[in-house]
This record gives C-alpha cells, sequence and structure tokens, in this order.
C-alpha cells in the first residue's frame, strides 16, 4: 500500500499524522524509516508513533495506577473493545491498518503495551524496545517472513542494546547486546534491516560527546549502505 493508495482509500491522513509526529518527536527514527520502502515507510511511522503515545504515559502520570488505565486503553482498542474510539484515534486506525495490510498478527504489539505498564512499576524499558524492533522487521517483512525464527533474538539484543545505551546507562551492557545483535544480522532477511537501523546510533552514544544531529545521519546512511559498523 503506497501512500497514493493509502489516499484513495481515506486514511492518508492518519499516517501523515504519524509521520508528522515522529519527524517532530523523533527524528533518528523518523530518518531511519526513510530507507524502507514506500509500504514499509508508512508502516515504521504508525509503529514509531504508538511507541511514542505509549512510551510517554509514564511522563504524563504521577500515579501508576492512572497510567496502567490509559495504557490499558491500548489494548483494549487493539483486541477490537472501544472500536468508536480506536477508529477516532489517528496513530491506533494508521497501526491497525499496517497491520492488517502486512498481514501480521499484532502479539508484539500487546508485549509492548505490557512492557510499558510494567515500567510504571519499576521495570526497565527493554522488553519495550525488543517489542518495537521485532514488530518493525515483521511489518516489513509481512508474509513472507523468510529467516523469520532470527528476528525475535535479534530483537531482543537491539532492544538491551539501545536500552543499556541510553536509559539504564551501562556501556559494557551495551557492547555486549550490540555485538550479539551484528552477529545475527547476515541472517536476518533483507527486508527487515531498515526496522533495526536505529541500532547503527549504539555505537555513537557509548562515544559520549558523538551525538549531533550530522553524526547520527552519517550513521544511519552507512549502516543502511554499507552495514552495521562492528565494536
Amino acid at each position: 500500500m503506497s501512500e497514493q493508495t493509502a489516499q484513495s482509500v481515506g486514511i492518508g491522513d492518519v499516517f501523515r499524522y504519524c509521520a508528522d509526529l515522529v519527524r517532530t518527536q523523533n527524528k533518528d527514527r523518523f530518518l531511519s524509516s526513510l530507507f524502507a520502502p514506500g509500504d514499509g515507510r508508512l508502516f515504521l511511522f504508525a509503529l514509531y508513533a504508538f511507541d511514542i503515545e505509549t512510551s510517554r504515559v509514564r511522563d504524563l502520570v504521577s500515579d501508576p495506577m492512572a497510567g496502567n488505565i490509559r495504557l490499558q486503553w491500548w489494548h483494549e482498542a487493539m483486541d477490537g473493545l472501544r472500536a468508536e474510539e480506536a477508529a477516532a484515534h489517528p496513530v491506533l486506525t494508521a497501526l491497525m491498518t499496517a497491520t492488517e495490510v502486512a498481514g501480521i498478527d499484532r502479539e508484539p504489539l500487546a508485549r509492548a503495551v505490557e512492557a510499558r505498564q510494567a515500567e510504571l512499576y519499576g521495570s526497565p524499558p527493554t522488553a519495550a524496545a525488543a517489542a518495537i524492533f521485532l514488530m518493525g522487521a515483521r511489518l516489513l517483512c509481512g508474509k513472507d517472513l523468510k529467516g523469520a525464527d532470527t528476528l525475535a533474538p535479534a530483537a531482543e539484543d537491539a532492544g538491551r542494546a539501545v536500552t543499556f545505551a541510553g536509559d539504564l546507562d551501562d556501556p559494557e551492557a551495551a557492547r555486549e547486546a550490540y555485538r550479539a545483535f551484528v552477529e545475527k544480522v547476515p541472517g536476518l532477511p533483507k527486508k527487515a534491516l531498515p526496522a533495526f537501523l536505529p541500532m547503527a546510533l549504539v555505537p555513537l552514544w557509548l562515544a559520549k560527546g558523538q551525538t549531533s544531529q550530522f553524526r547520527r545521519q552519517l550513521a544511519l546512511m552507512r549502516a543502511a549502505w554499507f552495514g552495521f559498523r562492528k565494536i
């Protein structure tokens, strides 16, 4: 489904909404999405917009129970229990359309919501990050899941690497997870690789002080064209 096709069925606006949200809230993911083919690019915008919406719940509430209720809405909406509310939400509409067109199940999305709920009570965000990597790869592969058995292990490594390099500030654990991910890259379906491009930023984060927008863009381009660097 290209953007033109999306417009023809009346949902172009929701994908544009997601693209704008990702561009303003997470420029790195926006740029990495541009290396996916047209259809996959729209799907990644929807996925990353979903992650933005669910991840910021923790910052919007002072009481974990209130955050849990907000996140439970996503769970129920994805299960079809809040059809009218879901239809009015641009991010959810785009995400549900993406999964339907790609022909994949939504289990990693539910896992991401559950991980965000656990974060409200002190759990690390590694599981949520892994679920987003996995869902992105599945969206890009669609029903053509040759090599799919490698996606989950790579996503787990990727989730640990970005979390330890960022939120948890554990450089050695981040290096170990990143190296484990790079070892798995040759076995990944080529279609899935754009979903993992944000991993190219881990070496920059570990280098400390080398995270200007220009350097991040170069790192994403290098990984897209030549593969992930070893550290």
